[in-house]
């Protein structure tokens, strides 16, 4: 059975239909982050490139978290920060994210055993 073009075309444009819906509906299933002072700054500079929930999986004392941030603008391409900016950042990732942070985890931990608990794949 041969398929026409014009066939070929109607199932790439429905595949690509179906990718694009799945893909748009996930960030709907992002945990949020924890509430705390510069939240929206730390959504505002950090989730436009990746999910709340890489942050979510993460527990790090504030030099590790100033060390993810360097890597990200030497490697990732994130902005350069302003020193002011940065702090602020930080002070937030300490605050809610870091090894002496509450315990605000987006969900409970499978197990508890696991340095990461990642949530299951959206898609």
């Amino acid at each position: 059975m041969r398929i026409t073009g014009k066939i070929a075309g109607i199932f790439l444009w429905s595949v690509c239909g179906v990718m694009m819906w799945t893909l748009t509906g996930t960030a709907e299933t992002d945990p949020p982050l924890p509430d705390g002072p510069n939240r929206a700054l730390v959504e505002d500079t950090c989730t436009p490139c990746h999910s709340a929930a890489l942050i979510l999986q993460n527990r790090m004392p504030r030099k590790r978290w100033d060390e993810t941030l360097t890597w990200m603008q030497e490697k990732q391409g994130l902005e350069k920060l302003s020193p002011e900016k940065r702090n602020k950042i930080l002070d937030y990732l300490e605050h809610t994210r870091g090894l002496d942070g509450p315990k605000n985890q987006a969900r409970p931990r499978a197990n508890p055993m696991y340095e990461y608990d990642y949530p299951p794949n959206p898609l």
